[in-house]
């Protein structure tokens, strides 16, 4: 009885180990954060001209589509980096991120006098370089969906509220 007690107590031992080395090599990877790795994406099958118009015809068919914190979809209304998402999938065929911050880190940073119709342009608007986007139309004006007025629409870069808050400009196609 004794061995089978001390063998038992072997195993059970070993098995803690285990999953104990188990759960601090995930925490590890957790706790450093870090974030998987994002590949970056260049859009290399359509050139940036025929893709823009694609882009833009898109985006300005969802103007007046209600905010939806999340949302994703024509049915339910769009957050910024959900509407963008959208987009590039419909247009395009893109596969983008989900969240504006992992959409910045698969994109390529240009400079803001260099912005072409389907950039990215991205805002701080609750204290994270990357917390609002939107899709660069042309003649200095986006398209994104502000939480504050409701519904999809267009603003411009130079406007108070978003000059204030502008952290850059970023593209997803190869230049």
């Amino acid at each position: 009885m004794v061995t089978c007690n001390a063998q038992r107590r072997a195993v059970l031992g070993a098995l803690v180990l285990f999953l104990s080395a188990c759960r601090i090599s995930s925490r590890k990877i957790v706790q450093s954060g870090t974030q998987p790795h994002l590949a970056p994406i260049r859009i290399t099958k359509v050139n940036h001209q025929v893709g823009s118009q694609e882009l833009l015809l898109y985006s300005m068919s969802l103007i007046g589509t209600p905010y939806h914190y999340g949302g994703s979809s024509r049915d339910n209304g769009f957050d910024c980096s959900g509407m963008v998402q959208y987009v590039y999938q419909q247009a395009l065929q893109v596969n983008l991120p989900r969240t504006a911050r992992d959409i910045a880190a698969v994109s390529a940073p240009i400079r803001t006098r260099d912005l072409q119709v389907g950039d990215l342009v991205f805002f701080n608007t609750s204290g994270q370089a990357y917390s609002h986007m939107g899709l660069y139309i042309g003649n200095g004006e986006f398209i994104h969906a502000p939480s504050s007025s409701g519904v999809i629409r267009t603003a411009r870069l130079d406007q108070p509220y978003f000059s204030q808050r502008f952290t850059g400009a970023r593209t997803l196609f190869a230049r």
